[in-house]
C-alpha cells in the first residue's frame, strides 16, 4: 500500500515456525464485523503474521487493528503468499480482541504506472466509463466473496487500495466512476465501502468530488489516507478537508515500511491511526450498591470517618462478602470487615484503609485478556480507579486514553515490568495484590 513505484512490505522473520492449523478452543464466536467502533492504533503488513506473533503483539503492542490483504488480483501478497490467513485465523484473533481492515487490491487507475521490476504487474481499469463501472462492480463482488470466506459479517468494510497515480481529469473521472460502482455494489449487498490511497491521488480526487457535489456520486463510507508525516492522528492535511468524512470515518497511514519489535517479535509494518464507526465510546459506570465508585483520590479512612468514600469502601467489601450493610459511616463493623479482608490477603489487621487495600479492592474482578489505547468497558473504569488508588493520576474517562497509557507505563516502571503501554495479567496481578506505584 505504500504509494511509490517500488514494491512495498516484507515480513521480517515470521515465515518460519508456522502452525499447521488454528483451532478455536473457546465456544463459537459471533462473526466479526470489520473494523467496528474504535479510535486508536493499527497497522498493516503484507503477510498476515503467524499466530505466535499475533498473540505476542496482542499483549505487548499498542495496536488493536490489523490490515489484511483479502482479495484482488493486484495484491503483492496474494493468496500464494499468505500461509497464515484463514477463517480460523480471523476468528481466533477476533476472539482475542483484534480488529481488522480487509484490503482489496484490484484494478488501478488507468494512468497508473507499474514498476517493471515488481513481480506483480497490476491491472488497470478502463478509461471508458461503462467499462470502469463494470470493473468496479466485479472487484466489489470479488471482495464480498473474500469477506464471506474469511468469516466477516455483513456490515463489514472492504478497503479498495488505489495506489498513487499522477492525476489528470480523464484519469480521475474513471477512478471516481469505478469507486462509485464499487461502493454502490457493496452497499446493495449489505457491506460498507472504504478507499485507501495516497493523499495526493485518489483521496484528493474523491474529496474534490464531494466538494463539487459530483452528480450521482456515492461517497465511500470511510477514507484511509496515506500521508507519511509520522503523526498519529486522522488529519487529512492538504489532501482531505476537515469537513469531509468527519464523523469517525477516517484512517491515517502515517509511517510506512518500518521494522517494529514487541516481545522479541519483529514485523515490517505501516503504522495507522483510526477513528471509525462511533469511535471509542466509554460505557456508563456501574454503580454497585447504588453508590459512587470513582474519585480523584481514595483517602485514608478510619473509625468515625463519614462520607461517600466510606460507602464505596463498604460496597467493595460487600461485593467480596465481608459486610452486609452499606452506608456512609465507618463504624466498628466496618473495622472488623476491613481487617477480615486484610487477613484474607495475608496482611496484618490495622483497622483503617491503606493505599494497598484500596488498590486491591478497586482492581478486584474478572480481567480481560488485554487493555490498550482505545479500549473501553467497565474494566477500563476499574483500572483507572485502581491506578488512582495506587498513587497515579489517570483521568477518569472510561476510555483507555493517553493519560491512562502514561499511568500504566509509570506503574509498570515502578513495579519493574517491561515498559509497554498495555494492561494484561502481569499488571492486574500486581494491582489485585495491592502493589502501589511507589
Amino acid at each position: 500500500m505504500v504509494p511509490s513505484p517500488t514494491s512495498r512490505l516484507t515480513i521480517a522473520g515470521i515465515l518460519t515456525g508456522l502452525a499447521a492449523t488454528f483451532l478455536l478452543s473457546s465456544p463459537a464466536q459471533a462473526a466479526p464485523r470489520a473494523p467496528g467502533d474504535f479510535t486508536g492504533h493499527g497497522f498493516d503488513a503484507c503477510v498476515a503474521p503467524t499466530q505466535s506473533v499475533m498473540d505476542t503483539w496482542n499483549l505487548r503492542s499498542p495496536y488493536s487493528v490489523i490490515g489484511i490483504y483479502v482479495s484482488g488480483s493486484s495484491r503483492y501478497c496474494g493468496d500464494a503468499y499468505q500461509p497464515n490467513l484463514s477463517k480460523a485465523w480471523v476468528a481466533k484473533n477476533a476472539a482475542n480482541g483484534w480488529r481488522f481492515l480487509p484490503i482489496h487490491v484490484g484494478r488501478q487507475a488507468p494512468c497508473f504506472v507499474n514498476n517493471p521490476k515488481s513481480r506483480v504487474q497490476k491491472k488497470r481499469m478502463s478509461y471508458t466509463v461503462s467499462t470502469a463501472r463494470s470493473q468496479g462492480r466485479a472487484d466489489a463482488a470479488e471482495t464480498i466473496a473474500a469477506l464471506v470466506k474469511f468469516g466477516f459479517a455483513k456490515g463489514s468494510y472492504s478497503y479498495l487500495d488505489l495506489e498513487w497515480y499522477s492525476r489528470t481529469t480523464k484519469c480521475d473521472n474513471a477512478v471516481l466512476e469505478f469507486v462509485d460502482a464499487w461502493t454502490e455494489y457493496l452497499h446493495s449487498h449489505g457491506y460498507k465501502s472504504g478507499v485507501y490511497s495516497s493523499g495526493s491521488a485518489a483521496i484528493a480526487a474523491i474529496d474534490a468530488a464531494r466538494k463539487a457535489e459530483r452528480k450521482g456520486f456515492t461517497k465511500p463510507d470511510q477514507l484511509w489516507i496515506a500521508w507519511t508525516n509520522k503523526i498519529a492522528n486522522t488529519d487529512g492535511g492538504p489532501y482531505l478537508a476537515d469537513e469531509g468524512w468527519a464523523n469517525h470515518q477516517r484512517i491515517h497511514q502515517y509511517h510506512n515500511g518500518v521494522d517494529v519489535t514487541y516481545g522479541g517479535k519483529t514485523i515490517n509494518i505501516d503504522k495507522d491511526y483510526l477513528d471509525v464507526g462511533k469511535g471509542s465510546v466509554a460505557v456508563q459506570q456501574n454503580l454497585p450498591c447504588d453508590v459512587k465508585m470513582s474519585f480523584t483520590s481514595y483517602p485514608a479512612l478510619k473509625l468515625g470517618s463519614k462520607g461517600p468514600e466510606v460507602a464505596t469502601l463498604e460496597c467493595l467489601l460487600h461485593r467480596q462478602g465481608f459486610v452486609t450493610e452499606v452506608n456512609e459511616s465507618f463504624g466498628s463493623g466496618t473495622v472488623k470487615a476491613l481487617d477480615a479482608y486484610r487477613a484474607s490477603m495475608g496482611w496484618a489487621p490495622v483497622g483503617h484503609t491503606t493505599r494497598a487495600a484500596w488498590t486491591a479492592l478497586l482492581s478486584h474482578g474478572t480481567n480481560p485478556r488485554v487493555l490498550k489505547q482505545g479500549s473501553v468497558g467497565h474494566s477500563v473504569w476499574r483500572l483507572q480507579r485502581a491506578l488512582i488508588a495506587s498513587g497515579l493520576k489517570p483521568k477518569l474517562t472510561g476510555k483507555y486514553d493517553s493519560s491512562t497509557v502514561a499511568a500504566v507505563k509509570a506503574y509498570r516502571k515502578a513495579r519493574g515490568l517491561t515498559q509497554y503501554s498495555t494492561t494484561e495479567s502481569s499488571v492486574w496481578s500486581l494491582l489485585q495484590r495491592g502493589k502501589t506505584a511507589d
